[in-house]
């Protein structure tokens, strides 16, 4: 493969009084601490996503691809279970 897309998404719980007003602002990425908060991380399947060329219709078919990977990763019943619990000190 020419070219490889590799991701990393991180979902952060902020509770009430935390948000901009209250300095309680998610990291930045990659690869930095939550602090208090509750997070969970998600990343490209297996070898990422990969393309023999980089045109504009292989950016959107990669980026497709990556929505579709970590749609599938997030929305499974489990995750959302997992995440949502996070408002109640759960996850």
């Amino acid at each position: 493969m020419a070219y490889r897309l590799a991701v990393q998404a991180t979902i952060y719980w902020v509770g009430p009084g935390l948000g901009v007003m209250g300095g309680g602002l998610a990291p930045t990425l990659p690869n930095t601490p939550a602090g208090g908060a509750q997070s969970i991380e998600f990343s490209n399947q297996i070898g990422g996503y990969n393309s023999n060329t980089f045109t504009s219709t292989d950016i959107t078919n990669l980026l497709a691809a990556m929505s579709t990977d970590l749609s599938a990763q997030m929305n499974a019943a489990a995750t959302l279970a997992r995440i949502q619990a996070f408002a109640t000190g759960g996850g």
